[in-house]
Order: structure tokens, then sequence, then C-alpha cells
């Protein structure tokens, strides 16, 4: 998807913001990696959302690799709640597309090529698209997304062509 480096850069922007306020990361060093373009990187969001547990294993790994110190397991919830909250706008804006689509193909049965990291390692993301695309896609037309594994746009179209 373009739009993994927007996603995470929004989440970057806005824990930067939210720490900037002094809402989050109380006494952080502005030198350190979340305060740079960029750093903040997709695979953190992922990671971040595979937290299951009141531990925060993965997210203490994404924020040591920040160069954050000192933070709280209330900034790794507030983390976690804010990677939740910008994955599903992108997941959902994704389905909104493509549910658009598939409403003007107007195939009875379709099945769409899916690229990219994000939603190829999000733990939700192909949940999230699948959710919101029942709502807006016609009655009676069925859809069906599918990962493709090479990378890149070719072996998307190859699958759409397959299916």
């Amino acid at each position: 998807f373009p739009g993994e480096c927007v996603k995470r850069e929004i989440v970057r922007l806005v824990l930067e913001r939210l720490t900037m306020e002094g809402l989050l990361f109380s006494g952080v060093d502005r030198e350190c990696e979340l305060f740079v373009r960029g750093r903040f990187y997709t695979k953190y969001v992922s990671e971040i959302e595979s937290d299951h547990d009141e531990f925060f294993r993965n997210t203490k790994q994404a924020l040591d690799e920040l160069g954050l110190e000192g933070y709280s397991s209330e900034d790794c919830k507030i983390v976690k709640y804010v990677c939740t909250l910008i994955s599903a706008r992108a997941a959902f804006l994704s389905a909104a597309g493509l549910a658009t689509l598939i409403n003007k193909i107007n195939k009875p049965n379709m099945t769409i090529a899916v690229d990219g990291s994000l939603y190829r390692f999000h733990p939700r993301f192909h949940n999230l698209m699948c959710l919101k695309m029942k709502e807006l896609v016609k009655p009676g037309l069925k859809f069906q997304l599918q990962l493709s594994h090479d990378g890149s746009g070719k072996g998307a179209a190859i699958v759409a062509a397959v299916a």
C-alpha cells in the first residue's frame, strides 16, 4: 500500500505532538529518533499492535530503538492506542477506495490482489479492511482479498489475473 509511509508518519507526528504538549514521555530527550521524520518505521506499528498483555514487550522494544528512555506503562498504552487508531483509519481509507472500485465494476464476484508489508504483517489490517468493505460494497457483490507474496505490483497483477 502506498499509504504505509503516510500512516507511520502520522503516528510519529501524533506521538511527537503529545510529547511536546507534555502528555507523553515526560522528560524525553528531544534529540531522540521520535523527532526525526521517517524514523518511526511501519514495522513498529505492526509490532506494537501485536502486544496482547500488560508487559508491552514489542512497544518497549520499539521505544528503545527510537532512543526513548524512562517511559511508563501508561505511555506504552497511549502509544498502542495511537497506533490502533491510525491503523484503523488507514484500513478504512483503503477499504473505501476498493469498495468504490468494486461497486463501479459491478461484477458479482471479484478477487483483489493486495501487496505490501503493512497488509502482510499488520495483525488486524486485513480484518479491518474486510469489515469496512462489507459495509460499503453493494449487497450481492462478493469480493476476496488475496495477498501477493512477491512484493511487487507484477505479483499482484498475476494473482488478480489468475483469480
